[in-house]
């Protein structure tokens, strides 16, 4: 896509609207109009509502095992983000269309696990309409590059693995900056970012001794699947001194404070909301 196609199609989408009035009516700069509205999504965007882009599918419950037709497998009704507008553009930008086919294919099958679901390679290449043997290469590409993709062919194999998400922070604590994630992960920084800002999340729900992954997943609004990632990742920063010393400066950096006047009781704990400020 053209720089001139890309900005007409980003400048028609609600996120656009938002940029403009940010720049135009408030004089904010286009970089700290898109931090803003990259907070925004993550706290103020309503669960129960499809946000733009999304779209709702029926696939396979990630419990179900192959041999079995799959008119009788159980299914499971899950939301994956065909378009996450400004961060894909970023992305097209960087690594052009290849690359961001190959992080949309990261993102879907990566939401539908934390659903409780499972894409099939035929799933993903209908929802990029592309082939399957174009999604192939392009999970053989991703691979190389350390992150396993989880599709309902090869689950029961290897498992539901490291998602991308729990594979860049887990980079990030072994020192990588954003823009050598960028370069090896082909993720916007706004999306590293954000990833960054829910491990950090849960790494503060330890710290105040919520530790049950339905509590956490409560409190954080997160999918149990991707806590249980994190809290691994957390174990493993706590025997490394490296990776101990990058999670007290992102703890720092992320700016993190307590509310506690919004606090909950969550089984006859109190349950801190934790409120993210700008990396």
């Amino acid at each position: 896509m053209n720089k001139a196609l890309r900005l007409r199609s980003e400048n028609k989408s609600i996120e656009g609207e938002f940029l403009y009035e940010l720049q135009h009516l408030y004089e904010l700069s286009p970089k700290l109009s898109r931090e803003i509205l990259i907070s925004a999504k993550q706290h103020l965007v309503r669960e129960h509502a499809l946000k733009e882009g999304q779209i709702e599918v029926t696939v396979v419950g990630i419990e179900e095992r192959s041999g079995k037709q799959v008119e009788k497998m159980e299914k499971q009704r899950v939301r994956i983000t065909i378009d996450s507008t400004l961060e894909d553009t970023e992305v097209e930008k960087e690594f052009g269309r290849i690359g961001l086919r190959q992080a949309r294919l990261q993102r879907i099958s990566s939401e539908a696990i934390d659903q409780q679901g499972v894409l099939s390679q035929e799933d993903i290449g209908k929802y990029l309409s592309c082939s399957v043997r174009t999604v192939k290469r392009d999970i053989a590409e991703i691979k190389k590059r350390g992150i396993d993709v989880v599709t309902r062919g090869a689950l029961h194999n290897i498992g539901r693995g490291q998602t991308h998400k729990a594979k860049i922070v887990g980079l990030y604590l072994e020192g990588l900056t954003y823009s050598e994630l960028k370069l090896r992960t082909r993720h916007s920084v706004g999306a590293i970012k954000r990833y960054l800002e829910s491990f950090t999340k849960v790494v503060m729900a330890e710290r105040h001794r919520i530790r049950q992954v339905e509590e956490i997943s409560s409190v954080t609004g997160l999918s149990r699947n991707i806590i249980k990632q994190y809290q691994l990742l957390l174990e493993e920063s706590k025997k490394d001194p490296t990776k101990k010393k990058n999670l007290e400066e992102l703890i720092e950096r992320n700016g993190y404070r307590e509310d506690l006047k919004k606090s909950r009781k969550i089984s006859g704990k109190r349950a801190v909301r934790m409120i993210g400020g700008s990396i």
